[in-house]
């Protein structure tokens, strides 16, 4: 993307947050929610697109002033919005959490080292920096090297979990199973133990509720995402519709 194009973007973003934002505020007496999410939270296909309110699923909530966060970050993590959550004084009526693609997917152990060394200063405040730098559970090979969750089921359960049944009003979005049959308009194939993420998923659903997308057959996975992860307006839609359905 040329320079003039990315200016275009930028200003492009910040005219629709500011648009959304300013007619969001005449909703002042409305109860405040919280929307955080990964790259999955927004229709991605254009930059014009991505972090878009307008291009969201926002409108679902029109009975509810929406705090949003769209992908803040290049490894918008569950991590993240823990810091996020602690750091706000804000008092949600409801929160809503589209994240944990990151966390749970296998990645290289070059992309896994380098989401650690983004998230160094936190997990190091938390005390967990010694785990994520010994790790040895590794799964099959991608693009000739090992893979990694972010994230084991052992750390999902005994760190991650109880800190998010702290939160009040929680529904977490889930994960979508991936097709091998079928990749969209990703461009490559996905690792081979990519579904691993759905163990973490399973987990997250059974103890704190939610919105469950692993229950996807491979004609909705089709329909509704452009690349077995990120949703067209279809899929947006859809999980709008599914999220409403629990405030």
């Amino acid at each position: 993307m040329n320079v003039l194009k990315k200016i275009y973007v930028m200003v492009s973003l910040k005219l629709c947050n500011f648009v959304y934002r300013t007619y969001s505020c005449l909703g002042d007496k409305k109860p405040l929610l919280l929307l955080y999410t990964d790259s999955r939270g927004t229709e991605i296909d254009s930059p014009l697109k991505q972090r878009n309110p307008f291009y969201s699923y926002l409108k679902y909530f029109r009975d509810y002033k929406v705090d949003y966060k769209f992908c803040p970050y290049k490894f918008t993590s569950i991590l993240d919005f823990l810091e996020f959550y602690d750091n706000s004084n804000k008092q949600y009526k409801a929160i809503v959490l589209h994240c944990g693609i990151v966390d749970f997917a296998p990645r290289p152990m070059s992309s896994y080292n380098q989401m650690l060394s983004l998230k160094f200063d936190y997990l190091e405040r938390r005390g967990w920096l010694e785990y994520f730098e010994n790790r040895t559970d590794f799964l099959d090979e991608y693009l000739g090297e090992k893979t990694l969750q972010f994230m084991s089921v052992e750390f999902v359960e005994n760190e991650l979990i109880p800190l998010l049944k702290e939160v009040d009003n929680l529904i977490y979005v889930g994960i979508n199973p991936v097709l091998n049959c079928w990749d969209g308009n990703y461009w490559r194939k996905r690792p081979s133990c990519i579904n691993q993420q759905l163990v973490q998923d399973s987990l997250m659903l059974q103890e704190l509720g939610g919105v469950i997308l692993s229950s996807w057959d491979d004609l909705k996975v089709k329909k509704f995402t452009v690349d077995n992860v990120h949703y067209n307006k279809l899929g947006l839609d859809q999980i709008g519709k599914d999220i409403m359905s629990r405030l």
